[in-house]
């Protein structure tokens, strides 16, 4: 039983089952605050187990956003906790390592990703990206890049025609995403952040706009992992013209190639269109990939968020391994120019979108995707009271 003044929370899973779910809580409460940036423990308040927690300031000064990971809640079902102090031995959480234009981001210990932001590359991007059993996930700086499509780096944000420039290929006249400085660094018992400012420039350094690409990366088992992406465009030097065209994929993916569907892989949407024939263009909720990697059956997912613009986005998926979302092609997608998906972001304005990555074990059915899409729409909710 709670002790006098205790602070307890009680989290409920509401219509789905919750399994390896990120709560991510944001509050202006004296009793968190003061936790903030400590290591913390909650402790269930019937069972008795203990698991991490991570309390952190938010940029506001004055409220703190407590996460931990939820695991075996039942649709329907509450649980409660008692936050303190604390550490959950043999737990080394997600942990950075800053090396020269590299961060390797390890989870428990085990090898996860590197996050590459040079600036002479074309754009930040993540690779490797390990699921289970440690199988590459994704492709970047493997020995068949030379093959096809050299700009399809693994895990990164780019798009095709930005006031008529290539921020997506890596041609002559190609521009680049040049990363300028990091706003947060940190990695923690549950979550690590990797935020930073972006400048998308011509080829002669020309900046047509800026961006904030905010990455936060969970301490999740091997079998499973999450990248969550806050992603800002911001009209910072005059107007931008996003271009109605295929070559895009704002929240972009190039699976590891003997998961191509091609090859024996498989592409699936929320609406259960299978391969690219019947996702290709179309809209939808959420799109996966998977196939088999050195003998393990993986796969990666891309959720959009139901606060994005125009959602549910397009898909510009592709047997031979590319997934991507794109919100501007949708004449291009549909074959229509009265379609036309172009969009002007004017001078001074910003346009805001929140993407998931869900690495998994399986096809989209083994894996949960359906279930936990609701974990990022409709995440499970808090309540807060002290006894």
């Amino acid at each position: 039983m709670a002790n006098q003044n205790d602070l307890t929370l009680t989290v409920n899973a509401g219509f789905h089952n919750r399994d390896g779910c990120p709560v991510v809580v944001n509050v202006d409460h004296p009793e968190i605050n003061k936790f903030s940036d400590k290591d913390v423990i909650l402790t269930d308040s019937e069972s008795g187990d203990v698991i991490s927690a991570q309390c952190y300031a938010n940029a506001d000064g004055t409220s703190t956003t407590l996460a931990w990971i939820l695991d075996g809640l039942a649709a329907g079902a509450s649980r409660t906790y008692t936050l303190s102090e604390g550490t959950v031995d043999g737990e080394a959480g997600v942990e950075l390592k800053d090396n020269t234009e590299t961060i390797d981001i390890t989870l428990n210990g085990r090898t996860f990703t590197t996050f590459r932001y040079g600036k002479t590359q074309f754009r930040p991007y993540f690779f490797p990206v390990l699921g289970p059993n440690g199988c590459e996930v994704t492709r970047g700086e493997t020995s068949d890049i030379s093959k096809d499509h050299v700009h399809h780096r693994s895990l990164y944000v780019a798009y095709g025609e930005v006031n008529d420039i290539d921020l997506w290929g890596e041609g002559s006249n190609s521009g680049r995403v040049v990363h300028q400085n990091f706003t947060q660094k940190h990695g923690g018992p549950v979550v690590s952040r990797i935020y930073t400012d972006n400048n998308w420039e011509t080829k002669n350094s020309e900046v047509l706009m800026t961006d904030k690409q905010n990455f936060r990366i969970y301490n999740l088992p091997e079998d499973a992992a999450i990248f969550d992406l806050d992603l800002s465009f911001i009209a910072s030097a005059g107007d931008v013209h996003f271009g109605d065209t295929k070559e895009g994929g704002i929240m972009c993916i190039r699976v590891h190639p003997s998961m191509n569907a091609s090859d024996g892989g498989k592409i699936e949407n929320a609406f259960g269109g299978i391969n690219e024939g019947e996702t290709w263009g179309k809209r939808a909720n959420w799109c996966d990939y998977s196939g088999v990697v050195d003998g393990t059956s993986v796969g990666i997912a891309v959720f959009d968020h139901i606060v994005n613009p125009r959602y549910p986005t397009y898909w510009h998926v592709r047997n031979y391994g590319l997934m991507g979302s794109n919100i501007f092609g949708s004449g291009t997608f549909e074959r229509d120019p009265s379609k036309d998906g172009s969009y002007t972001l004017k001078q001074g304005e910003e346009m805001h979108f929140r993407f998931r990555v869900l690495i998994h074990a399986g096809d989209a059915t083994v894996g949960k995707v359906a279930q936990k899409y609701h974990d990022f729409i409709n995440p499970p909710t808090v309540e807060i009271s002290e006894e």
